[in-house]
């Protein structure tokens, strides 16, 4: 069967639209799943951390059942999750959502993988249907010390309902806009090719009739013709409206990755804090270690917190668009004297060597010292913070004549940065290693601030790696006049 050009293009249309969706289903079904997944193991973790923990400051004996299953049930609100204590051997000691004579018809939990896991690594994660409860749960478990010595294992559940019920609406949704789309398609992409053809189709007949003899017709090709002028003035208005969905895209993804990220960083913390909280309220604050513990994980997560808003408003007052700071005569060997000088008790206790490499003459450059100290004491910062013991950490600047610019360098020997992490390294909470930052109290905003601190004084920052060689971050400034 023979098709024409209105065929083609509207079938081409249609499959386009077709794949388009079923791609876009794909990719939202895997992403949905995996975020809302991995948030809520975060949040399991950070409160079984508070469950063995006070399993182990108990100090209850495995001969008497009932109180481990008064734990069990004590734990569960306060976690807002199933809590189940297992023996060291995988013989259950309390469960939150088993009655107490009900407790000796559990099975075994040895062979359960968390269990396992946690027993052998000190940490353990699964998800699966549980047969109690029938549903799709997630489990994460740890282990803890039980007053005759023994190792038992703290095991929290939560039911995955939130994370089923999101997916069934995806795909109802999805449906739902495959089929108003499909049925848009085919009226658009019906009358698009009609439109198309038409014009084709003149284009011919002019060729025809020029082929008969009639030299008088023309085409009027070579953009001359009212088509072309029209195609050109809808083509300027496109790359107009383009450059305009794209800008306002970037903006508004540029806004909603902010909100969630900053969003993210700052649940895990205020969760943490509610759960110290109402641990210390259910009668934690009586027993002094446990007291002291919770109120440690208390002082560690405001101040994460504090840093967090520090430095969002050290960055909300960097990233305007035409954001100058104002500039002058600054000492740059003073600066990063003072800074190494700052950095070195931290790097000897990480027992690093931080050295002033040899550098050239004294010199000025026009900068802001407040900011140029904070681009210094970041990028140290990270150098001592992800640098192995016997590393590295040289500072040295280098000065261009000619082009009256000085660069400036912070090279470490450290582990290095894969190649595919460096292109990102100065977005918004970009992390390599999101976990090991996090746990060291970075915020992720640190090389975004340097970014956005040295263009704010006409200057750029680049960054170098080699994996098992070391990482160099260079900034530039401009000499000042004075100098």
């Amino acid at each position: 069967m023979k098709l024409g050009i209105r065929a083609k293009l509207f079938l081409l249309s249609l499959s386009l639209i077709a794949l388009t969706l079923g791609i876009t289903y794909g990719y939202l079904r895997r992403t949905l799943d995996a975020n809302m997944t991995t948030r809520i193991e975060q949040e399991l973790r950070e409160k079984l951390r508070l469950i063995a923990h006070t399993a182990e400051q108990t100090q209850l004996s495995s001969a008497d059942p009932r109180r481990w299953q008064e734990l069990a049930r004590a734990l569960s609100p306060l976690a807002a999750g199933r809590v189940t204590l297992v023996r060291q051997d995988g013989v259950p000691l309390g469960d939150s959502e088993v009655e107490s004579d009900g407790l000796s018809g559990l099975p075994n939990h040895l062979s359960r993988p968390e269990v396992a896991s946690a027993q052998q690594h000190g940490y353990g994660q699964s998800t699966r249907q549980s047969a109690t409860l029938r549903q799709r749960m997630m489990y994460v478990a740890m282990p803890f010390r039980q007053a005759d010595g023994q190792r038992g294992v703290a095991r929290l559940a939560m039911p995955l309902t939130a994370v089923d019920r999101a997916m069934s609406q995806l795909h109802v949704a999805l449906l739902v806009a495959a089929v108003l789309g499909l049925g848009v398609a085919v009226l658009m992409s019906s009358a698009a090719a009609h439109l198309a053809a038409r014009s084709l189709h003149r284009l011919t007949d002019t060729a025809r009739k020029m082929a008969q003899g009639d030299l008088g017709t023309r085409a009027r090709s070579e953009g001359q013709d009212e088509l072309a002028v029209l195609g050109r003035d809808l083509d300027s208005l496109a790359d107009s409206l383009s450059r305009a969905l794209t800008e306002l895209r970037k903006l508004e993804t540029m806004r909603r990755d902010f909100v969630a990220n900053a969003s993210h960083e700052l649940r895990t913390p205020i969760a943490t804090l509610l759960s110290a909280v109402e641990t210390l309220r259910s009668g934690a604050q009586n027993d002094p270690g446990a007291s002291q513990t919770f109120l440690d994980i208390i002082y560690r997560q405001a101040d994460r917190m504090q840093a967090l808003v520090s430095d969002l408003l050290d960055l909300s007052k960097l990233e305007g668009k035409d954001r100058r700071l104002p500039l002058f005569p600054v000492s740059l060997p003073d600066v990063i004297k003072t800074q190494v000088a700052q950095c070195w008790p931290r790097a000897e206790e990480r027992k690093l060597r931080l050295h002033l490499l040899p550098s050239p003459s004294p010199c000025l450059v026009q900068a802001d010292r407040l900011r140029l100290e904070q681009v210094l004491a970041n990028l140290l910062d990270n150098a001592i913070k992800y640098c192995p013991a016997g590393s590295e950490v040289g500072v040295s600047w280098t000065i261009d004549t000619l082009h009256r610019m000085v660069t400036v360098a912070v090279a470490d020997t450290g582990a290095g940065i894969e190649a595919v992490h460096l292109p990102r390294l100065f977005e918004r909470f970009y992390r390599v290693d999101t976990g090991r930052s996090r746990a060291l109290g970075g915020t992720g905003l640190g090389l975004s601030i340097v970014k956005h601190a040295v263009e704010s004084m006409n200057g750029q920052v680049f960054v170098e790696s080699t994996v098992g060689q070391g990482t160099t971050f260079r900034f530039t400034l401009r000499l000042s006049d004075s100098e």
